[in-house]
Parts: structure tokens; sequence; C-alpha cells
């Protein structure tokens, strides 16, 4: 598989509040400098190829452009864990504080 063109963030999006994320940094990234996909795509199934399966769905994950695959820890030092870790045990109760929405894709 070609590496994609821009860095891909691979996304839940059976989590509300991973969907509402997702959305949000869409809105931010008004460049469009990042790729957003949720995991479940199938699109996502051969950028994640040299995961197994319950590796894919533990985190987010980014995919660079040279094809590396960051997960959450890829990515210490640039979220705290103990923030990453308190939004990730509680993202089903987050996710009834934000408001619901569609599952953002924008790929390739």
């Amino acid at each position: 598989m070609a590496s994609p063109r821009r860095p891909v963030l691979l996304y839940d999006a059976g989590c509300r509040f991973c969907r509402f994320a997702a959305r949000s940094i869409a809105r931010l990234d008004v460049r469009e400098r990042l790729a957003i996909l949720p995991l479940d795509d199938a699109a996502a199934v051969p950028l994640l190829a040299g995961l197994s399966e319950a590796e894919r769905l533990d985190s987010w994950r980014i995919v660079r452009r040279d094809g590396s695959v960051l997960g959450y820890g890829g990515v210490r030092g640039r979220v705290p864990d103990t923030l990453y870790s308190v939004v990730a045990r509680n993202r089903s109760f987050l996710g009834r504080l934000v408001p619901d929405g569609p599952a953002p894709r924008r790929f390739p």
C-alpha cells in the first residue's frame, strides 16, 4: 500500500466523545492538513495492516506520511499520561456531555 498523502487521524466512530473530538479537530484543521478516518472504515484496514485487531482499536492512531503508525504510546509527551487516561476511562460519560453528530471522514 502506498503511504498516505497527509497524516491520517484514525478514531473510534462508535464512541460519541471520539466523534465529537474528531469533528472538533476537523473544524480546527481549516487547511485540511490532516486526513480523518474512522478506525472501522474499510480504508483504514490497509493503513493498520501491521497491527492485530485488538491493537487497532485500543487507541486513536495517527498514520504518518511515511506509513508509520503512532498510537497513544507513540504520542506520550504530547498528551500528558494522566489526561489521556482520564479521558479514555471516562469517554462514555464524557460522550453524554457533548453534542452528538456524524463521524467525520476526510480521506485521502
